[in-house]
């Protein structure tokens, strides 16, 4: 097995812009230099002497990306599923760094900063493997309680449809010897009145 070794080359290369039909120059470069996908590959050029200097290149970062939203697209989410576990791992390696640091101090407030950062990493470490597996194994229970309340005539909330309440409920039981479940008799109003008699001899 020979080693290829490989062939440094310009990164600084200038940027190849493709233009539409009935595009000018300037609408061309603005789609291109505002695309999702630029700007990332744009942010990782800026920062790429943290990872590997003259090794990457800004045109072919953004194609990669333009490949990784084309799978996503048609729903496949092999470089999501990859990316959030790299950060998961990365994350408890930090967590790991800055415990293993925290321990090493011999005063108080550098050792509580430390352990906060720490703490920090692992949480977010187990929030970015939550993701991950909500993303795996994605939950029913919304789609539970649509269903339940898509079925027709099913009761849903009997307390509200039938405008009671369990308190109403429990007075109403108290004082049923009270109701004698008679509809009361009308009676005439006698609207002739008749004269007071004397009080008193008065």
């Amino acid at each position: 097995m020979t080693n290829k070794s490989l062939k440094k080359e310009d990164v600084n290369r200038p940027l190849e812009i493709p233009a539409k039909q009935g595009q000018t120059g300037l609408e061309a470069t603005t789609e291109f230099l505002l695309k999702p996908s630029f700007l990332a590959a744009k942010v990782i050029d800026t920062d790429k002497r943290q990872l590997s200097k003259d090794l990457i290149d800004l045109q072919y970062t953004q194609a990669m990306i333009e490949r990784s939203i084309g799978e996503v697209k048609q729903g496949n989410f092999t470089d999501i599923e990859a990316l959030l576990y790299s950060q998961a791992y990365a994350l408890n390696v930090m967590f790991t760094t800055l415990m293993t640091r925290a321990n090493r101090q011999e005063y108080m407030p550098p050792t509580q900063a430390l352990m906060s950062l720490a703490f920090k990493a692992q949480n977010q470490s187990r929030a970015t493997l939550q993701a991950l597996v909500q993303l795996k194994q994605p939950s029913n229970t919304q789609f539970i309680k649509q269903a339940n309340i898509a079925q027709g005539h099913q009761q849903v909330n009997n307390l509200a449809e039938k405008n009671i309440t369990p308190q109403n409920e429990l007075l109403k039981d108290r004082y049923a010897h009270l109701d004698t479940r008679t509809t009361p008799t009308p009676k005439g109003i006698d609207t002739a009145l008749e004269a007071l008699g004397k009080v008193n001899g008065g």
